[in-house]
């Protein structure tokens, strides 16, 4: 089998500096794929981007959690505040308390999607800001707004836990053992990328991870050379955050200073002749289609 790679951007259209760190990621890195925020105040770029990149896959990061929703307000009662702005951290207490409503999920979803649309993208894929999707209530709102607007893939779930050095498997179980609430979190991941699958929904075969064993992390060139060296054969995925920081990033986001290493470290030299010399394809999800 072929090692193929899909590198996806997370969250253009966020900021102007995040939306600016994707395209050097795009024009001199590995990145060919991206997925975007249609409520955040960036997103109206997307569209000279698509024309600019045509062969970069350009997906919904559902989002509903961060910035003000693409519906009015009144539309989408549990999921905002007192200023019309969605809950940030409250989110997921409400969520897991039964007090947001689906519908008003569905509908906020389907209107981020149709938002894309109306700025002539029509996603190729779907996810999730910060993996919130995969709270299951919000994934089947996720899943309603992807078959309605006809999007064929999402991001796999199927996490491939990278450790750099030896003996990966007895450091993945004592890893497992030790923390039983990820492995409850990772095994639902999974079942919810099974029930996609069943919905028609494709995706890789799996997701490259690191930094939950180990202090690998996507801000260092020794993580990204260590996936490229091991990389399973089949396709997988790797999500990134590449950006400039600035003052609408520091105000939503906790992982900031780290995007411009991350610039750096997709466009380097040396990333791009282990991707040559291991034989690996980098592609997008419109290359799955």
């Amino acid at each position: 089998m072929k090692k193929q790679l899909i590198v996806n951007a997370d969250g253009f259209g966020f900021t102007r500096g995040v939306n600016r760190g994707i395209i050097q990621a795009v024009q001199h890195g590995i990145v060919r794929s991206t997925s975007a925020l249609a409520n955040m105040p960036a997103i109206e770029e997307v569209k000279d981007f698509q024309e600019q990149f045509p062969e970069v896959s350009i997906g919904i990061h559902f989002n509903l959690s961060v910035g003000k929703p693409v519906s009015a307000p009144e539309e989408v009662r549990t999921l905002v505040d007192e200023r019309g702005e969605f809950l940030r951290e409250k989110f997921v207490p409400k969520l897991l308390t039964g007090r947001i409503s689906l519908s008003e999920m569905i509908t906020e979803l389907d209107n981020q999607v149709r938002r894309l649309v109306e700025l002539g993208v029509h996603p190729t894929h779907f996810d999730g800001h910060q993996n919130k999707h995969l709270y299951p209530q919000f994934f089947i709102a996720a899943l309603h707004a992807a078959k309605k607007w006809g999007i064929k893939f999402m991001r796999s779930h199927n996490r491939y836990i990278f450790i750099g050095g030896k003996r990966r498997v007895v450091k993945l179980c004592w890893y497992y053992l030790s923390h039983p609430q990820r492995f409850v979190a990772h095994s639902v991941a999974r079942m919810l990328t099974w029930y996609a699958h069943i919905n028609g929904i494709k995706t890789a075969d799996r997701l490259i991870t690191p930094g939950y064993v180990d202090r690998s992390k996507k801000s260092s060139l020794e993580t990204w050379l260590g996936i490229i060296e091991t990389l399973p054969e089949g396709t997988s995925e790797i999500y990134c955050h590449p950006g400039y920081p600035d003052e609408l990033l520091a105000r939503y986001a906790t992982y900031v200073e780290e995007r411009k290493i991350e610039v750096e470290v997709l466009t380097s030299p040396e990333l791009f002749e282990a991707i040559e010399r291991n034989g690996i394809r980098l592609i997008s999800f419109k290359d799955l289609l």
